[in-house]
């Protein structure tokens, strides 16, 4: 097994391209899945290659195309710069413990591609964009379909995830929701991101994610079109059928931390608030 620091974007990617490796930049969820017994050193089945000394990749910038969250930016880096938006560092704050939030990145929370992960969904909810390098060139991907099950990601063997990036999305209104056995260091049960724009009395902007309700973060762009057009006085009039069709779209699980009929009655009352935030705010 190779344990390898690259000198540069470059050298990494010609590591890559020759060795299938594990890559490693905060390594906060990669050390848990890895564990080994006390005393012992992570138990990594194949080459390594560690990433976190690539100040390239901790950039934080903004253009034409969005704001850029390098893959080696720390949550806490970015929890604290101007250029994130508010829901993200709402969702940030709720993540782990602010120690681990010194090592762990945004890269790497969707790269584990866990349903509990907290910015994976509002990831999809902000119609994040993951730049991937190799050395066959760049590709981009769609947050909602680089995510293909429980760690499961498109992500080619020679390919390196170098941003995250976030369009500038114009929106009034906002929720984050998390559900947790405690008010720090837990695991999601449930968690749900929504944003919303009003003009006048009609609704031009309606969005909702759900978290740890299936095997992926959930989204419907079918909802989010019907609803979008409606006023508020018809939103308010249907809110029990759109939190009825929102319920279908998900799938709960029991596991260790809840059980599906809570999670499922969770997301249903989450949703009925944030309609109900909606409806309010046009008052």
């Amino acid at each position: 097994m190779v344990k390898y620091i690259p000198s540069s974007l470059d050298d990494a990617l010609k590591f890559l391209n020759e060795h299938d490796s594990y890559i490693v930049a905060g390594g906060t969820d990669m050390m848990v899945l890895k564990r080994n017994s006390a005393g012992l050193l992570p138990k990594f089945d194949k080459d390594v290659l560690f990433i976190s000394n690539l100040k390239q990749l901790r950039k934080i910038y903004e253009d034409k195309e969005g704001i850029h969250f390098g893959a080696t930016a720390t949550m806490d880096e970015i929890y604290n710069h101007d250029l994130t938006p508010k829901l993200l560092k709402e969702a940030i704050g709720e993540v782990a413990s602010i120690n681990i939030r010194h090592f762990a990145t945004l890269v790497g929370n969707i790269a584990n591609a866990s349903p509990a992960g907290d910015t994976i969904v509002v990831d999809y909810l902000l119609d994040a964009k993951i730049k991937l390098e190799s050395v066959d060139g760049v590709r981009i991907v769609n947050a909602e379909d680089f995510v293909l099950g429980i760690r499961k990601i498109d992500r080619k063997p020679n390919e390196l995830i170098t941003e995250i990036i976030f369009p500038k999305l114009k929106y009034t209104g906002r929720m984050w929701f998390k559900v947790g056995s405690r008010k720090a260091d837990s695991i999601s049960k449930v968690s749900v991101a929504g944003i919303y724009s009003l003009n006048g009395n009609k609704i031009s902007k309606f969005a909702l994610a759900f978290g740890s309700v299936a095997m992926t973060v959930k989204r419907s762009h079918e909802l989010e079109k019907e609803i979008e057009g409606l006023s508020v006085e018809q939103l308010k009039d249907r809110c029990e059928e759109f939190v009825e069709r929102y319920a279908k779209i998900i799938s709960p699980i029991d596991d260790q931390r809840s059980n599906k009929e809570y999670r499922l009655q969770v997301a249903k009352n989450i949703t009925r608030k944030f309609i109900l935030k909606v409806v309010e705010a046009a008052k």
